[in-house]
């Protein structure tokens, strides 16, 4: 949570252990006290989780005004747990038989080559839209899960599309049990010799895997063979690690990316590499200028950015091409412009801190990214371990899961928030009447996902660079639940309500599992599969 004063975390953070005290015990044996308003929350590093990371301990974590750490100590766990590498080349986890794809746990309605390309589904959630990188590649994603989400999907025989259209009727209150772990990561293809691959992978959970080969139509449509593999090395840019934990079916969310390994003292301080922050030191005005195009500076210091191209202006940031204006090179597999210089899209964070009320950190997140690095340090580790270059951007859940429900949007939103809507049960199990609208909208304005009204926690502007790259802007989709919840699905990844296509394809009605984006993303799958011959 987000404190008066963040002069005093500097002095904090330099005499903290691994093991700072009271303000966040092991998530086994939560702190349930309140966190007084002049303290800054410290969030600790458990030595247990190197070299060998065990799994998350399934707890009910305590509501605001409890800490939040244990929300993103089990974020960091799992992430810990699924990058540890596995051979001498540093495979991770993650992309071994531990962790199933979505091919690996469902039954496609379309037969499909036994060398399907691991990686893929290049076009984002929202607009559909692709990012490229200033090689001309585009990145290309992945989507894992647990042994305990596979289980849970076999156990309620929800392997087939129509099962899974149909389980709102066979099991209308069913929703995910405690301990399931879903990952979706972005990769960049890495190019070269054999040693410039290797200098570009240092530092980077990386690996030898297969992609799609794409395609383009007369219309400029792009279209992905997966059944027509060609073999890549990558590297991990960035990765969304969620999970469920007790009393929270909707899955707490938590996001990393690559940084170059400093300790975060604050969100500006421009460590991690993916993208750069917007360094005005505000949020985008959410009347006045949204998408920043009254924003002609450059959103970068000259440093090397793996998504932005050095000097853009930030209204020339976050644009995607309309796919006609795109020019894939089908031999390279590049989008190469008609100058023959790459097409390529710059991407910065359009919210300092991924919140919507202060461009501030939170206290939570620095300290406990500061104590992993700390742990990373005391540890002795092979060089093939590469998570120690990763840090956490943020994380969001449901701070009230009581409120969670079929066919709600979960926003703070004064329209659709329970709290608005009627008489509600309070944080403390009290009866209390509506709040009004105007004293609603302005407390969240204040005070963000900290406000006693707010049904989030965390960042509640949270968006990977890498995988929500054009929909960061204010009434956008600027947060997980946004797209996640449990509204109708259509065929772009979005709730029905807010798809603004001419005839949505929708993929699900509306349902508590609904918020897992691995149903969806199959269901999509399998929807593109009826298209094509």
């Amino acid at each position: 949570m987000n404190r008066q004063s963040h002069a005093p975390i500097f002095r904090l953070l330099l005499g903290v252990s691994l093991f700072a005290p009271a303000a966040c015990k092991d998530p086994t044996h939560p702190n349930l006290d309140p966190i007084p308003v002049t303290v800054e929350e410290i969030c600790e590093a458990s030595a247990d989780w190197l070299p060998n990371t065990p799994e998350v301990e399934q707890f009910l974590p305590p509501p605001h005004p409890a800490g939040e750490c244990p929300f993103y100590r089990s974020g960091w766990q799992n992430f810990l747990r699924a990058m540890q590498p596995t051979n001498a080349d540093g495979l991770p986890a993650l992309v071994t038989s531990a962790y199933a794809t979505i091919d690996q746990v469902f039954q496609h309605a379309k037969q499909h080559a036994a060398t399907r390309a691991y990686l893929g589904d290049i076009k984002q959630a929202g607009g559909r839209q692709i990012l490229i990188d200033q090689n001309g590649n585009t990145l290309y994603y992945g989507i894992q899960v647990n042994q305990a989400f596979a289980d849970f999907i076999h156990k309620y025989q929800l392997q087939t599309g129509d099962a899974l259209r149909q389980y709102q009727t066979k099991y209308p209150n069913l929703t995910f049990p405690a301990g399931l772990v879903e990952f979706k990561d972005a990769w960049q293809v890495v190019e070269g010799s054999p040693d410039e691959i290797a200098a570009q992978t240092d530092g980077y959970v990386s690996m030898q895997t297969t992609v799609p080969t794409l395609s383009q139509d007369a219309n400029g449509a792009i279209h992905e063979d997966r059944d027509n593999p060609r073999p890549v090395t990558v590297r991990l840019l960035a990765i969304h690690v969620v999970s469920t934990l007790v009393g929270h079916p909707e899955f707490v969310w938590a996001s990393l990316e690559h940084s170059s390994g400093k300790p975060d003292v604050k969100a500006a301080d421009l460590h991690r590499d993916v993208a750069p922050i917007l360094t005005d030191d505000k949020n985008p005005d959410p009347i006045k200028d949204p998408l920043n195009l009254m924003n002609t500076s450059s959103v970068d210091d000259g440093t090397h950015y793996l998504l932005y191209r050095t000097g853009t202006a930030a209204n020339q940031g976050n644009k995607a091409f309309a796919e006609k204006d795109l020019r894939l090179d089908p031999i390279k597999q590049k989008f190469i412009g008609a100058n023959g210089i790459p097409q390529q899209t710059s991407i910065y964070r359009m919210f300092p801190a991924s919140k919507s009320n202060t461009v501030d950190p939170d206290d939570a997140i620095t300290s406990l990214n500061h104590n992993v690095e700390a742990l990373f340090a005391q540890t002795t580790l092979p060089a093939n371990d590469k998570r120690g270059h990763y840090r956490l951007l943020g994380a969001q859940w449901m701070d009230k899961p009581g409120y969670y429900d079929i066919n709600i949007p979960i926003q703070n939103d004064p329209t659709t928030s329970p709290i608005v809507l009627g008489p509600h049960i309070s944080q403390q199990g009290e009866m209390v009447a509506a709040v009004p609208k105007d004293v609603f909208a302005a407390d969240i304005k204040e005070n963000g996902s900290d406000s006693e009204f707010s049904i989030l926690a965390g960042e509640d502007r949270m968006s990977s660079t890498a995988m929500e790259s054009f929909t960061q802007a204010p009434g956008n989709f600027n947060n997980c639940f946004t797209c996640h919840n449990t509204q109708a699905i259509t065929a772009n990844g979005i709730p029905l309500g807010r798809d603004t296509g001419a005839n949505p394809i929708k993929l699900l009605d509306p349902g508590l599992l609904n918020v897992s984006h691995v149903l969806s993303q199959f269901l999509l799958e399998e929807y593109e599969d009826s298209l094509t011959p």
